[in-house]
Order: structure tokens, then C-alpha cells, then sequence
């Protein structure tokens, strides 16, 4: 293949397992024939203490390096369901990907999810079959593997010579050689198909040749006239295949080895497209739409796709450059804030090193120090001329913990908002109903990692419970009450009385009053005391002290006195009433009620239905998937709160949902009455003249 001086921007993606950290530190290797192979099962791009602790990636890994006169930004990501938004956001600054294949486990083993992201992306990408040196090793059960589980037609480039954990080189198909292992790492010498191979490389060279005559018109034309195509032709091909997701074209890698490495590069190299096919789009600061071309002398564009903040260094931005060249001492400015700043020096990453540049330009990733503005997602630009990329997509967050922090939950906040800055994926409330610190994130283990890195840069403990639900009380018949507030104790009294009629309204209307008073029985400066005092006491129902909501208030009575009725006793009789005509409107519990959207591969969805039947769920219908079963369901939240771990277990770790509020209903008076004996025993429930 072509050697030329180019520039390729990637993801690495697949399942967690797959091998993608090992491919990393294999091409860094290959690139630096100094650096010595990994020992043991942690790498040196999952360098931060939580990624050591469970032994896969947990973010974004930019890696660069040069090789053969070209440049190489390989981002590694993570594979685990609870953080996989990071590789849709390193989907948006790279410009193609490879999807590692596990020879051992397969496609079906959690790949089907970041797939579907994949093609989301509309990003060109073919696959790598990894770990090819373990003896349970498959490459063709691999294969096959990923055409059936992703619902896509796979195509082989490489067929490996040697047994299960025994590579002794590779087959190209592209070229029809044999790739012998050279004496250096990943170096390979040209030989002639082995004779037991040679059949099903040309069966496999066929295919191959097919599948891209019929990604192009012009060339499904000559190969239907001459039925064959030129190397050249072939690569044309393959890339308008690749670049339209019409198949998924499989190499073949052993990171340990070397073997496959150096070709894995050229299949890069060739079918990955450079940045200068990018149109760089967005608004400017006026919101009008704007394009520009990626190349190194338009004006500069850059998009900040990490952030951390480190206790010595500050803020770390690691920026993909889109447009234009960064040099030293350029001013940079953020739209989002209109904020300039000054870039005095930028780096590039190299492993858990980085090195100083001069210069970068499109395709090209640089780690920023101590910028004071920048977040993940920004824009950073040329102030003359200013552009605003679109943002990273915010995700669903369908998981939250009530925090607690024993040194007080003001530094916990101040601190989780440093780690929120890091990670938009997270999210920090304070819910006003029940004044819990709730933090949102994308998994269990997504929040657990979040509160060891607050421990552990912060120094801030914090512990995690199941946050309560918020519960609401209603009424379901008619009712009416007096309510009468009369005190004496010397000089001006309080007096206050009125009668009140409450009915029930329907779900999600609020609270209606309606002023009845006829003949002045209750003064006009009055009834707004009495209306304040019924809101008053909805913020605590008699059930078990949560808020009242769905039903009208009329006052239609009541009396005075010249001198001791005022504001405060007309509030107080209001509350007094309102109390009163509760306990006999037949009042009950309302749940939040989750509308939660589950895909699953079809073998799990037996499984998912009858535990969605064991949470009081409420099955909306089934819609099937290209790689896997929507289940739409509408779950109480009380039931709701555990379903990630639970969905996980249930799905080998292929399963995953997203959640949103959708309404309130009844809870059944068996469960509600053990969450009202609860709350009475903590003395949530207030007496009528509280």
C-alpha cells in the first residue's frame, strides 16, 4: 500500500475484553521500537488508579504516533455499557474506526451496543480480530460471529497461517501474498500463499472483489464485462463500501506478536479517510450557519473532547484540531463564553508521556494546559474568525444516588462540580421536595467510579444510598370541613373560621381555588389568607407528609371578627380546614412512574419481560431492532432504581436503557401502607394544628 505522508484520526472501539488497550499499546510499540512490550494485564494508557482497580478503560485515551513517514491519532475508548457516551464523543472528533473483534468471545459478547453507536455516527469503519495468540482463539467463529450478532455482511482482508495461539503470519487478501514474521516487532517478510490456505484466499479474494464492484456503479459495470477487478479498483471500492456502511471489512492483529500490526496501519491508512475530507459546520456567534474547509491554511477550529483537572497541573484540555494550524502564542477564542485566551505551549500525548510540538494541524490532537474557560465539547477558534461547532449530545442519565458527605454537602458539591467540569455525563441536583444532593450519572459503576475520584483528587468521602422517591397525595371523593383558629390571650386575639369543600381533580392538573363567599361571611382582604393557608399545609399531607396536588379548594363560608381576625388566623383556619377535609376525602399515595425505553438481543427478552412483570411494570409494546428488541415499558421509580445492575446481570452485559418521568399513579395500598408506617415512625406526618 501507499506510504505517503498523511494523517489518520481514529477510534478504537468494541467490547470491554476485545483487546483495543492492547492494539493501542501495540502500535505505540511498533511505532517505538524502544518501547518494551506490556507486562501483565494493565496497561500504561489506563494510567488513573479506578481503571488499574478494574482492569478496562473508563475514558477517552488520545495516543500519538508516527510511523513510516505518516501520523497516527489513535483514541482508545472505553467498551464498559456505564461509559460508553465517551465513545460517541470520540466518534465526533475522529474520522473513521476500528472495531476490535475478540477471536475468543466474539461480536455477541456486548459488541452489538457500541456498533449501533458506530453507525449512528455515520463514521467510515472496518474491524481487527484480536487476541488471535490465545488458544481458544477462532478467527473464522469470530467472523462469522459479527456478521450475524451486528446484522451485517463480513468480509475477511487477512486470513492468519498457524493454529489456535500459534501465528505464524497472515494471508492478504488485498494483495494475495503471504506475511511472514520479520525479526522486529510487527516487521514481515513477502512470501507465496501456503498451498493449505490457497483455496479459501481465493474463495475470500472473490467475495471481496464483489462486494466492492457493487459499492460502485462503475466499477459493478467493468467487473459484470471482465469479472475481475485491479488492485487499485478494488481499494475504490472497498472504500465507497466502507465509507457507506455497506459491509464490514475484518483484518487481523496480534498486539502481543506484532503480527498484522504494521498492515493494521495500512488498512488504516487506506481506508480511513484523512481530516482534509472533513467540512468543518457550524454557526457563527450571530447563529448563522457556517462551512469551512479542513485544511491547514483556512482559519483555526478546534473542538475540546477531554477535560481534567489535576491537583499540580489544573486544567487539561486534549482538543482534536478540525481546521487551520495552532502555533505557539496564538489566541484562541471560546464562543460559548467570547472568552480569548492565550496558547503558549501545547503537547502532544504519547502513552502516559507528553512531548512538547511547534505546530498542528488538521487531524492533529494537542493537550492544552490551564485554560480557564474550556469545557468538554467547546469550540475553540480563531477570534477573527469565529465559529461554534455543534456540542456533544447530552445523554440520558438514567441512574442517581443521594449523596451524603459527613464534612457537609457544600464541599461535596463544590467538589463534584470539578468532576462534573471533567465529565459532562454527570449531573449534581438538589432535589427541593426532599433535599437530597441526587447525582446522575450513566451506571452504578459509573457513579462509584465518580465518588473514588472524588476521594481520591479531592479528598472529599462521600457515601451513596438509593435516593427516596418522590411521593405525592391525592384525594378521591368529595369532602368538607371548618376550619376554625380562635386564641385569646390579652388585648387582640386571633380569630379565624372558614368552610371548605375539596374534590379531586384529574392526574397532573395542580391545585384550583375557587372563591364561593357569598354576603361577606369571610372579608375580601380574608380569602387570600385562606388560599395560603391550604397551600401551606399541601406541602405535607396527612398520609405520610409528602405534597398534595390534584384537586380544587372552595371556600364558600366562614366568619370574622371586627378586631381579632387577621392574615395570620385566617391562614391558620385555612390550614386548619384543609387538614380536616383531607382525612375524610379518602386520600392516597402517588408513585412517579418511569417511561423507560430496554434493548435487548432477542435471546434476553423472555428474561427482561418477566422481570419488568415482577417490578409492577407495565409493558407498552415490543419493536424489533436491527441488532436487538426495543421493549418500551412504563416502571414505577421505586422499582426502577436498581435496574442497571439488574439488566446487566440479566444480559451478560449486553442490555442497556434510558429513562425519563412520565406520570403519577396510585400506589397499591399494601405497598403504601408500609411507606406510610414508615414515614409516621420517622415523624414525617404532622398533626392537624401543627
Amino acid at each position: 500500500m501507499a506510504n505517503n505522508a498523511i494523517t489518520r484520526t481514529f477510534t478504537i472501539l468494541g467490547a470491554d475484553g476485545a483487546g483495543k488497550t492492547a492494539l493501542v499499546e501495540g502500535l505505540l510499540r511498533l511505532a517505538d521500537s524502544r518501547r518494551a512490550a506490556p507486562e501483565g494485564s494493565t496497561s500504561r494508557l489506563d494510567a488513573e488508579p479506578e481503571e488499574k482497580k478494574r482492569n478496562f478503560t473508563l475514558s477517552i485515551h488520545p495516543e500519538s504516533f508516527e510511523e513510516g513517514g505518516r501520523t497516527f491519532h489513535a483514541f482508545d475508548t472505553p467498551g464498559f455499557a456505564g461509559f460508553l457516551n465517551e465513545l460517541e464523543w470520540a466518534l465526533q472528533v475522529t474520522d473513521g474506526a476500528v472495531l476490535a473483534v475478540s477471536a475468543t468471545d466474539g461480536a455477541h459478547n456486548r459488541s452489538e451496543r457500541p456498533y449501533d453507536i458506530l453507525c449512528d455516527s455515520m463514521r467510515p469503519a472496518f474491524a481487527v480480530i484480536t487476541r488471535l495468540d490465545h488458544d481458544q482463539a477462532d478467527w473464522k467463529k469470530a467472523l462469522a460471529d459479527a456478521e450475524s450478532s451486528l446484522k451485517v455482511r463480513a468480509f475477511a482482508l487477512h486470513l492468519p497461517i498457524g493454529q489456535r495461539g500459534e501465528q505464524k503470519g497472515l494471508v492478504d487478501l488485498l494483495t494475495m501474498k503471504a506475511h511472514l514474521p520479520g525479526k522486529d516487532f510487527g516487521s514481515f517478510t513477502v512470501g507465496e500463499i501456503p498451498a493449505a490456505l490457497r483455496a479459501d484466499a481465493e474463495e475470500r479474494r472473490a467475495a471481496l472483489v464483489e462486494a466492492a464492484a457493487e459499492s460502485d456503479d462503475e466499477l459493478l459495470g467493468k467487473y459484470l464485462e471482465a469479472g475481475e477487478l485491479t488492485d487499485a479498483e478494488l481499494l475504490q471500492g472497498l472504500r465507497a463500501g466502507v465509507a457507506g456502511q455497506r459491509f464490514l471489512l475484518a483484518g487481523c492483529a496480534v498486539a502481543k506478536t506484532g503480527v498484522g500490526m504494521r498492515e493494521l496501519l495500512d488498512l488504516v491508512a487506506e481506508l480511513v479517510p484523512g481530516p482534509e475530507a472533513r467540512i468543518v459546520k457550524g454557526v457563527d456567534l450571530g447563529g448563522k450557519p457556517v462551512e469551512r474547509k479542513a485544511t491547514a491554511d483556512a482559519p483555526f477550529c478546534g473542538q475540546v473532547f477531554r477535560t481534567t483537572i489535576d491537583h499540580f497541573a489544573g486544567r487539561i484540555d486534549y482538543v482534536r484540531v478540525l481546521s487551520g494550524t495552532l502555533r505557539p502564542d496564538a489566541v484562541v477564542m471560546n464562543p460559548r463564553t467570547r472568552s480569548e485566551e492565550r496558547v503558549s505551549h501545547f503537547f502532544r500525548t504519547d502513552g502516559a508521556k507528553t512531548a512538547e510540538i511547534e505546530a498542528s494541524g488538521p487531524g492533529d490532537v494537542v493537550v492544552l494546559l490551564k485554560l480557564k474557560d474550556a469545557r468538554t465539547g467547546d469550540t475553540l477558534c480563531d477570534a477573527n474568525a469565529p465559529i461554534l461547532v455543534p456540542d456533544f449530545a447530552t445523554p440520558n442519565r438514567p441512574i442517581a444516588f443521594s449523596v451524603h458527605c459527613k464534612a457537609g454537602d457544600d464541599k461535596a458539591a463544590v467538589a463534584l462540580q470539578k468532576l462534573i467540569e471533567e465529565d459532562p455525563a454527570l449531573e449534581l441536583l438538589r432535589s427541593s421536595e426532599t433535599g437530597e444532593m441526587l447525582l446522575y450519572g450513566m451506571s452504578k459503576t459509573h457513579i462509584e467510579v465518580t465518588v473514588e475520584r472524588l476521594k481520591r483528587k479531592h479528598g472529599v468521602e462521600v457515601t451513596l444510598e438509593v435516593p427516596t422517591p418522590l411521593y405525592l397525595e391525592t384525594i378521591t371523593t368529595v369532602s368538607k370541613a371548618q376550619g376554625k383558629h380562635k386564641k385569646q390571650s390579652g388585648g387582640h386575639g386571633q380569630y379565624g373560621d372558614c368552610h371548605i369543600e375539596i374534590s379531586p381533580l384529574s392526574r397532573a392538573t395542580g391545585f384550583e381555588f375557587e372563591d364561593a363567599i357569598v354576603g361577606g361571611t369571610v372579608p375580601r382582604q380574608f380569602i387570600p389568607s385562606v388560599e395560603k393557608g391550604v397551600r401551606q399545609a399541601m406541602v405535607a399531607g396527612p398520609l405520610a407528609g409528602y405534597p398534595v396536588v390534584d384537586l380544587k379548594c372552595k371556600l364558600f363560608f366562614g366568619s370574622y371578627h371586627d378586631v381579632d381576625s387577621s392574615d395570620m388566623a385566617f391562614q391558620q383556619a385555612g390550614r386548619i380546614a384543609f387538614r380536616k377535609a383531607m382525612e375524610e376525602a379518602r386520600p392516597i399515595l402517588l408513585e412517579p412512574v418511569m417511561r423507560m425505553d430496554i434493548r435487548v438481543p432477542e435471546e434476553y427478552v423472555g428474561t427482561v419481560m418477566g422481570d419488568l412483570n415482577s417490578r409492577r411494570a407495565r409493558v407498552q409494546g415490543m419493536e424489533p431492532q436491527t441488532r436487538s428488541v426495543l421493549v418500551r415499558a412504563l416502571c414505577p421509580q421505586a422499582e426502577a432504581l436498581q435496574y442497571d445492575a439488574d439488566l446487566r446481570s440479566q444480559t451478560q452485559g449486553t442490555g442497556y436503557f434510558t429513562m425519563a418521568p412520565s406520570h403519577y399513579d396510585p400506589v397499591p395500598p399494601q405497598i403504601a401502607q408500609k411507606i406510610i408506617e414508615k414515614r409516621r415512625a420517622d415523624g414525617k406526618v404532622r398533626g392537624i394544628e401543627e
